[in-house]
């Protein structure tokens, strides 16, 4: 039964992978995906890939998923899982950091001539079913559940970097500070080079953000590179998002394993773009983002003090790199 979804004619429309990748991912992760269950026949890697592909790849439940393949909701579940820890066990694989981010830095700098970005970073919500545990934390200011995203790519709309672990009410700024890669340019591992965000953003020395209110034609000009270089990282979560729905129309799970389900879906993205499969990148769609996030002045007094210095460092070198580049 499994011969009609790998060389049906409805193959890309109901996983968005053709078979040779779909063999390609069974590969990386068969290893972890094979096992007993207690004497009876157990799923191959392929009925649990396909079956947790075609979870993300549309916006129904697990029981409709499992009536395309024939399965039970359980085994879908179980599939879901599975796969999702498999393609998490090898993240560290394909979301990553290249060692020459001077390549990095060319093609932002060919794309619209702002020199010395190594990433655009920003947020996005993912939707959640009702929590069970610290639900409050969990509900935005759209009222509805979910968990805030992080993510870093290059020109070319790679993951280079992603962080899927806190609700709502963590903001941009102190998110990035808290994540690993905000602690490494923190120590100067990346200097000098730096990223590009919006103003949810507190502007740093090494993640430049647009100026609030541009006066000068330099300035004006360093916003135009800016919005241009930026725009990519919009376009990131779109096509992950249009990829798989899942993530678009929301995730009934709890925060846990949504958070696996998020980071699977990533790492898928980028074995599709090394495959060079067809995106679904999608203009009409309408991203789960705001642009302001509430603070909590009651807590992390230190990091507001340290993000406050950060800025003064920030809007120094911003106007370094204004000067030098866009007022010539």
């Amino acid at each position: 039964m499994y011969e009609e979804f790998l060389y049906g004619q409805q193959l890309y429309k109901t996983f968005h992978f053709d078979r040779q990748s779909l063999q390609f991912i069974e590969v990386l992760i068969s290893e972890r995906l094979e096992r007993k269950l207690n004497g009876r026949k157990s799923r191959t890697p392929m009925q649990q890939l396909l079956a947790a592909l075609n979870y993300y790849a549309t916006d129904t439940f697990q029981k409709e998923v499992g009536y395309a393949l024939r399965m039970s909701q359980s085994s879908v579940c179980r599939s879901v899982h599975d796969v999702s820890n498999a393609l998490c066990s090898i993240a560290q694989q394909w979301i990553l950091f290249p060692r020459n981010l001077n390549a990095i830095c060319v093609e932002f700098a060919e794309f619209a001539g702002f020199r010395g970005i190594i990433g655009a970073i920003d947020g996005s919500h993912i939707k959640l079913q009702r929590t069970w545990i610290d639900e409050r934390i969990y509900v935005n200011r759209k009222n509805f559940h979910s968990i805030n995203v992080q993510a870093i790519c290059d020109a070319n709309g790679k993951v280079l970097s992603i962080y899927a672990k806190k609700p709502l009410s963590t903001n941009d700024a102190a998110m990035f500070l808290q994540s690993a890669i905000g602690q490494r340019l923190a120590r100067g591992d990346f200097s000098p080079f730096h990223f590009i965000g919006d103003s949810g953003y507190a502007c740093t020395p090494y993640l430049l953000t647009p100026y609030a209110a541009p006066i000068t034609e330099g300035e004006r000009r360093y916003n135009v590179a800016h919005k241009k270089s930026r725009c990519i990282i919009e376009r990131l979560f779109r096509m992950v998002k249009r990829r798989f729905p899942s993530l678009f129309f929301g995730i009934r799970m709890q925060p846990g394993r949504a958070c696996r389900v998020i980071m699977a879906c990533f790492v898928l993205h980028n074995i599709a773009l090394s495959r060079r499969q067809p995106d679904f990148d999608d203009e009409g769609i309408v991203l789960f983002k705001e642009e302001e996030y509430d603070n909590q002045p009651d807590r992390q007094e230190n990091l507001a003090k340290e993000i406050l210095r950060l800025q003064r460092q920030g809007f120094a070198k911003r106007q370094r790199v204004t000067l030098n580049d866009f007022s010539r």
